[in-house]
């Protein structure tokens, strides 16, 4: 048996275009190309918004840490403090005093940092940087004296609505009368 291929609808190296080509237009292929470098382009500002915000939750969790390290220490201060403490006003400055047996450990806050001095005639170390307000203050209650001190930490970005204020609370040892 014999197959006859019309010669009209065959043609070696000829081929005829239909309209359901599964080719596709130069403008079509631009126009893809362009739709994936908008999407590549949003993609990445969302991820270098996201990292922004990484970067700050770490910055704003350092200073939280910062601070409460600072606030621990002062505390353990005044409770291992074997007299009272006293806030002391002088030339200006105000230094909170913590006797320790015969020497006395002193906080102040100067320009922007909280400093510390272990005993008196030893040299002043940064406790806490970037503090916008320092206060130490007696608290009087029922039976105790406590001692309370705020601290307020500068704000890094001016858009922030919180401000990091921190309050902690230590228990002095008892006033001894003779």
């Amino acid at each position: 048996m014999k197959f006859r291929v019309p010669s009209s609808e065959f043609r070696v190296g000829h081929c005829r275009p239909t309209l359901h080509s599964p080719a596709f237009s130069l403008i079509e292929c631009l126009s893809y190309i362009g739709l994936f470098a908008l999407f590549i382009v949003l993609v990445m500002g969302v991820f270098y918004r996201a990292r922004e915000a990484s970067d700050g939750l770490r910055r704003s969790a350092d200073d939280v840490t910062r601070a409460l390290h600072a606030g621990e220490r002062w505390r353990e201060d005044v409770r291992t403090a074997t007299a009272p403490p006293l806030v002391v006003t002088e030339s200006g400055q105000t230094w909170f005093a913590i006797p320790h047996g015969t020497n006395t450990t002193a906080y102040t806050h100067f320009g922007n940092t909280l400093w510390r001095q272990e005993t008196t005639n030893q040299t002043w170390q940064p406790v806490l940087a970037r503090v916008k307000f320092s206060q130490m203050d007696a608290d009087a209650r029922a039976h105790v004296t406590a001692w309370r001190w705020e601290v307020e930490l500068q704000l890094k970005d001016p858009r922030k609505q919180t401000r990091p204020l921190f309050t902690f609370l230590a228990v002095a040892p008892k006033e001894t009368k003779p």
